[in-house]
């Protein structure tokens, strides 16, 4: 992997959440994007986590109508990306999600009160340089033009680091 380079479970969760917003996923969502990415085989994903159609929309939504009990909800999406959010989901609920995967994406269909499998954070990874750079290119997105007026209206440190 030329290029790549070996970042935190933190770092890659900082990154994603920016880039998520930059992407224009509304905070709740990107944040969920975020917090799945520490089950995000990075080596299985086929496309920019931030950059899977409407998935960081349909799965969570999805997820949220399986948790109220109506389903089955079919998404689709990268299926590493729909591991990582279901190893999230199941994490956080303490419940088993059932599903199965298709040729596109996965079906939802219901979560169950067994203790669902142990899913381990993955930590550091190596991340190839092409998805860096997406990422970093969506993460831009989020700030605030260098201009005298952005200045003007609150951008930035101030004059002095006291204010």
């Amino acid at each position: 992997m030329s290029g790549a380079q070996e970042k935190s479970a933190n770092e890659i969760e900082g990154l994603v959440l920016k880039a998520a917003r930059g992407g224009g996923l509304p905070l709740g969502l990107a944040e969920d994007l975020a917090m799945a990415t520490a089950y995000l085989d990075l080596d299985k994903l086929s496309t920019c986590p931030c950059s899977s159609g409407n998935a960081g929309l349909e799965i969570p939504q999805a997820l949220d109508a399986i948790a109220a009990g109506t389903g089955p909800k079919t998404v689709e999406a990268d299926l590493a990306l729909i591991e990582a959010y279901v190893a999230n989901a199941e994490v956080h609920s303490c419940k088993t999600l059932v599903w199965e995967a298709t040729s596109n994406g996965a079906i939802f269909h219901r979560f169950e009160d067994d203790t669902p499998d142990e899913h381990t954070p993955l930590g550091r990874r190596t991340v190839s340089q092409e998805l860096l750079t997406h990422l970093h290119d969506l993460a831009v997105k989020t700030h605030v033009p260098e201009t005298e007026s952005s200045r003007a209206g609150g951008a930035g440190a101030g004059l002095t680091d006291n204010d």
